[in-house]
């Protein structure tokens, strides 16, 4: 893998998954689901000259939130911004969105945070003691809130709230760990789901009306290389899950070198950890993992990024940086085109009430929007690096190097632009309906 894509792999990928639930930007052809309208109306944070600010997608409402401004995990919740100051910290700090003058509180009190969520008006956090607990926004400390689990694993702290439930990992009997969820207001039993953990949030996916689980069997084995990886399904409004792959569990790394892709799991088969410790994916071969349980093969190197365009339709990048479209049919690959990039990084999709709206490509010499008939449309005045996009908010959002690093919004078709900013940005820090 050449200096470009360790770069890429190291810088925007964590730049991705922490500001936008990152899922895309362009293409929907003709063979794609309806997507739901884009909002356009959302507020965009930023960071200039040290101070945090947000403003409207529109341009208007312009507001200082904090002077001096420096964390990470930056989640809205009510009328206030939680985070943490850094990524070992074990403080939550929540900050008024209403009072820029107001010091930055302490939410945790005398707990010790591991992991924590926001959904609407409250606040979700596990403590080092496997307590989960809910508490509202406006609330001043933690212990103000319900806690509505316990026994939560300390050791794999990651959870996700997801259709008024929360699934996180869990010792039964105090002792092994599963899979578990529990009604997020604290109501009911425990539903245990399935033996194993889940490294991370990621590895809980919602695809239409099921669940898709990606479970290690064996969470408290060392070594780097395990078949111990066995992909679960259960419907969204509850019910039994079922193991996919029982009997032949997934490599660990072939695993963790993938990602979902709508109804499929990309994985790749023999990859290697190369001497910088990073994945190899010239050593690999990219294979999908279907809602059957069936094994198809993909592509003869490792695949690096991939996304669903619907209609049995993937668009990815593999190792030597060269981007594809491949059609499924009769559960093989029946077809593969060549898109006209080289040194490509990245392929992600927008999404709306999960459809895809649309798909883009993230390569050395820029942002492409991937139209219909694979032609491409280059997104002028986009830095991949400093472009940023969440999943129902329209368009993008980017740092306009040729505007002296001012923020711009762009509309998917790259046809629209508008300036947001007249301070240098150095950073978006997020995107968020409120």
């Amino acid at each position: 893998m050449n200096s470009f894509y360790k770069f890429a792999r190291k810088m925007l990928l964590p730049m991705l998954a922490v500001v936008l639930t990152f899922t895309g930007v362009v293409v929907a052809g003709p063979t794609a689901k309806a997507a739901a309208s884009p909002s356009t109306d959302a507020y965009v944070y930023y960071v200039s000259d040290g101070d945090l600010y947000r403003v409207r997608m529109d341009g208007t409402s312009a507001q200082k939130i904090r002077d001096n401004f420096f964390g990470v995990e930056l989640k809205p919740a009510g009328d206030y911004l939680f985070q943490l100051f850094d990524e070992k910290s074990t403080t939550l700090l929540k900050l008024s969105m209403v009072d820029s003058k107001a010091k930055a509180a302490d939410f945790s009190g005398d707990k010790r945070i591991l992991h924590y969520v926001t959904e609407g008006n409250f606040v979700y956090c596990m403590d080092d003691k496997g307590g989960i607990y809910r508490v509202p926004a406006e609330a001043k400390k933690v212990v103000e809130g319900t806690l509505i689990a316990d026994m939560a694993d300390t050791k794999h702290p990651g959870f996700t709230v997801l259709g008024g439930k929360v699934y996180y990992n869990a010792l039964k009997n105090g002792r092994t760990t599963w899979v578990a969820s529990k009604s997020a207001d604290g109501s009911g039993a425990v539903q245990w789901i399935a033996s194993g953990a889940l490294q991370s949030p990621y590895y809980i996916h919602k695809e239409n009306n099921t669940l898709y689980l990606m479970v290690d069997t064996k969470p408290t084995e060392t070594e780097y290389s395990l078949n111990s990886m066995v992909l679960y399904t259960m419907p969204v409004t509850g019910g039994t899950a079922k193991a996919l792959n029982p009997k032949a569990p997934l490599d660990a790394n072939a695993v963790l070198s993938g990602s979902w892709a709508g109804d499929y799991y990309l994985f790749n088969k023999g990859i290697r950890v190369g001497s910088d410790s990073d994945f190899d994916y010239t050593k690999g071969k990219g294979f999908l993992l279907d809602k059957a349980g069936k094994i198809i093969q993909l592509n003869q190197t490792g695949v690096y990024e991939i996304a669903a365009l619907g209609g049995n339709r993937f668009a990815y990048v593999d190792a030597k940086g060269k981007a594809y479209v491949s059609t499924l049919a009769s559960g093989k690959i029946a077809n593969t085109k060549a898109i006209a990039l080289n040194n490509v990084g990245y392929v992600r999709n927008l999404i709306s009430d999960g459809k895809v709206r649309s798909t883009v490509l993230f390569a050395e010499s820029g942002a492409y929007v991937l139209n219909s008939d694979l032609s491409l449309t280059k997104m002028v005045g986009v830095e991949w690096d400093l472009c940023v996009y969440k999943e129902d908010v329209a368009g993008v959002f980017y740092v306009n190097a040729g505007d002296n690093g001012r923020l711009y919004w762009m509309s998917e078709d790259g046809k629209t632009t508008k300036k947001l900013t007249d301070e240098k940005v150095s950073r978006i820090v997020l995107i968020s309906k409120n």
